[in-house]
C-alpha cells in the first residue's frame, strides 16, 4: 500500500455548511483498489460507498449529519482484501484507541476557549488500597497550580483518566477552571490493560472497591469538599452503578455517552460477553421507584448521531422520574473524546457548582 502523504491538500475533501464531497485519486489508494467506502462509527443517512469516475477517481457526497465535526476512515477493497486507513487526501487526523482517524470540521465548529491552557500543576501518584481485585487500580491526582496542599476543594474522579487527560485535555480544563476561580483536583483512575471491560461493565467488586476504599483513601490524603464522578462510555456505566450500590460515595455524577445498554435498544451489542450483565444492571437502575433511590445532581451528555443516544435518553427520563436533578445535553458530535471534551464547559463546570450548593 502506498504511504499516505498527510501534508498534501490535493483533492482534499470539500466541506460546506451542509455536505462533504470527496474525490480521491486512485494513485492515493492501494494498488488495484476496486471499491472504497467511508467507515463511520454512527449510522449515516445516505450511502457511504464511493463511486468511480471515468478518470478512475473515487467520489462521494455525504449530507451533513447532526454534528459540527466527525471522524472517519476509508476502507479500500483490492484483490488482497480490505485495507482501512486514514484519508490520504485529508491532512486533519485525530488519535484514537484503535488507530488514527481523519477529521472533518464544518464551518461552524469551534474549539473550546480553554483548550491549550497549560496543565502546569502537580501530579501525585496514590497507592491503591488493598482489595479483592486481581490487580491494583492505577491512581494519580492532579492539583492545578495555585491550590495549596491544605486547601479543601472539589475532587473530580475520572474513569479512563489518562485517556481523558491526554486525548481530552482534562487537566488543561481543570487548570482553566482553577484560574477562573473554581478550583478542583482531578483523580485519574485507569483500568490496567485487559481489565476495562471486566471492571467497568457493572462489576460489583470494582464498584465496592471504588466506593469503599479508593474514595475514602483520596479524601484522607487530599482535603475535599465534595466528590464528583466522571465517566464516559463504559466508564459512565461504572460510575452510575457504583452510585446505586453506594449512594453516599459521590455528591454528583458526570455521565458522557454512557453504555446504558438494554436488550430492546441495543441488540447490535448482544454478542459482547458482558452484554447481559450490563443490561441487567441498567434494568435495575431504571426500574427503581423514587423511594428506593438517593438522588444527586447528574449531568449527562451524548452525541447527536451516536448509537448510545437512545439508551442515554431513556436513562435520563428514568432518573428524572426518580427525582434526580438531571441536566442532559445533546452534543453535535458522535461517541468521541473530542465530543466529550467539548461538552465539559459549561456542562461539567455547572455540575460541580450544583454539588457545592446542595
Amino acid at each position: 500500500m502506498p504511504s499516505a502523504d498527510l501534508t498534501s491538500t490535493a483533492a482534499a475533501p470539500e466541506v460546506t455548511a451542509d455536505a462533504v464531497r470527496w474525490s480521491v485519486p486512485a494513485d492515493r489508494l492501494p494498488d488495484g483498489t476496486t471499491a472504497v467506502s467511508l467507515q463511520l462509527d454512527w449510522p449515516a443517512a445516505g450511502s457511504t460507498e464511493f463511486e468511480r469516475t471515468a478518470a478512475g477517481d473515487f467520489t462521494l457526497q455525504l449530507a451533513r449529519p447532526l454534528a459540527h465535526r466527525f471522524e472517519y476512515q476509508l476502507r479500500a477493497v483490492t484483490a488482497d482484501g480490505e485495507h482501512t486507513s486514514t484519508d490520504p487526501t485529508n491532512p486533519r487526523t485525530v488519535p484514537g484507541p484503535f488507530g488514527d482517524k481523519s477529521e472533518i470540521l464544518f464551518p461552524d465548529y469551534s474549539e473550546p476557549d480553554w483548550l491549550g491552557t497549560p496543565a502546569d500543576g502537580s501530579i501525585t501518584a496514590v497507592d491503591d488500597p488493598p482489595s479483592a481485585l486481581e490487580v491494583p487500580v492505577p491512581i494519580r491526582v492532579y492539583t492545578p497550580a495555585g491550590i495549596a496542599d491544605d486547601a479543601a476543594v472539589p475532587l473530580l474522579i475520572s474513569h479512563d483518566g489518562t485517556d481523558m487527560a491526554e486525548r481530552g485535555g482534562l487537566l488543561s480544563w481543570a487548570s482553566a477552571q482553577a484560574a477562573a476561580g473554581q478550583p478542583l483536583r482531578v483523580a485519574l483512575l485507569d483500568p490496567p490493560h485487559g481489565y476495562r471491560n471486566a471492571w467497568y461493565a457493572a462489576d460489583p467488586a470494582y464498584a465496592d472497591h471504588l466506593a469503599g476504599q479508593i474514595v475514602p483513601a483520596l479524601i484522607a490524603q487530599f482535603p475535599t469538599t465534595v466528590v464528583i464522578g466522571l465517566g464516559a462510555s463504559l466508564g459512565a456505566l461504572a460510575m452510575m452503578y457504583t452510585h446505586r450500590r453506594h449512594p453516599d460515595a459521590f455528591a454528583g455524577l458526570g455521565l458522557q455517552s454512557g453504555s446504558f445498554f438494554t436488550s430492546e435498544l441495543d441488540p447490535q451489542e448482544s454478542d459482547w460477553p458482558e452484554f447481559d450483565q450490563v443490561c441487567a444492571a441498567v434494568d435495575t437502575i431504571t426500574a427503581a421507584l423514587p423511594p428506593e433511590v438517593h438522588p444527586i445532581p447528574i449531568w449527562m451528555s451524548v452525541g447527536a448521531v451516536e448509537e448510545n443516544r437512545a439508551n442515554n435518553e431513556q436513562l435520563a427520563g428514568a432518573l428524572a422520574f426518580q427525582g434526580y436533578p438531571v441536566d442532559a445535553d445533546i452534543v453535535p458530535d458522535a461517541h468521541t473524546v473530542i465530543g466529550w471534551r467539548d461538552a465539559w464547559q459549561p456542562g461539567l463546570a455547572d455540575l460541580i457548582r450544583a454539588t457545592m450548593t446542595r
